[in-house]
């Protein structure tokens, strides 16, 4: 039997988890959908931890690992890392993304592609940039592509993002989409505590996770459908499905 394929595309590790933890937790219970990760760059402009874990030389390897030992809790079954420049990602030419990203599209054939809204959630540059090369791939796709849906991942006006309020979010009346389940918040607290390096953003974030807890993890993930080419689908109320409709 074909698997229904979602592809997430996000700018460094970590942002999997933060942004989409319990949508993939979720998916990956359900035995007809596989997800997939493809990260533009492995973290090298974060932090190596207080006291540092590693040396700031060896960080892009240990945050790749972190990635990974992730993404298996989370349950992604590929992770397809770029390797650019953290910080730097605006600097590289969009087409040249947009190119990277259909090769992805290509080789994984899903239907849907889900990446940061417009803002980034943080403000983060690289969020913004990976956003806009993820929309501009999806709509310069062949006639034939398997994608049928494209979402950002973002945060309601009316919600914090954990312990924070996101400098950037939306109004509760543009969300589309909820991926619901608060019995996926243990596993999304194990996958923050695996971004050993980043425990500093995770505890202020996610107060509590890195002692163990789960409780400022939000039981939910929020996202906008920006695109779909599913003819005359019209989303009454909110989806709690990305394959409402296909």
């Amino acid at each position: 039997m074909k698997k229904n394929n979602i592809l997430f595309i996000f700018a460094h590790p970590d942002d999997e988890t933060f942004a989409s933890g319990i949508t993939i937790s979720k998916y990956a219970q359900d035995q007809t959908v596989s997800s997939h990760l493809l990260c533009a760059t492995r973290g090298q402009a974060g932090k190596a931890g207080d006291p540092p874990i590693c040396s700031m030389e060896e960080l892009p390897r240990y945050r790749e690992m972190e990635l990974r030992e992730a993404a298996s809790i989370l349950g992604l079954v590929s992770v397809d890392v770029l390797d650019y420049e953290d910080k730097h990602l605006s600097e590289v030419p969009v087409d040249e993304l947009v190119n990277r990203i259909h090769a992805s599209i290509a080789q994984l054939q899903p239907e849907i592609v889900v990446t940061f809204a417009p803002h980034g959630i943080s403000g983060h540059p690289d969020h913004r940039a990976i956003s806009a090369a993820t929309t501009q791939a999806v709509h310069s796709l062949p006639k034939d592509t398997s994608v049928r849906k494209l979402y950002y991942a973002t945060r309601a006006s009316n919600s914090s993002f954990g312990a924070v309020q996101p400098p950037f979010s939306d109004p509760i009346e543009s969300i589309t989409t909820v991926i619901n389940g608060p019995e996926y918040k243990p596993q999304v607290a194990a996958a923050l505590r695996a971004h050993k390096t980043q425990h500093l953003s995770v505890e202020r974030v996610f107060p509590g996770v890195t002692a163990g807890e789960s409780t400022s993890v939000p039981p939910l993930n929020q996202y906008i459908m920006a695109w779909t080419k599913i003819p005359n689908y019209i989303i009454e109320g909110q989806e709690d499905d990305f394959f409402c409709g296909l």
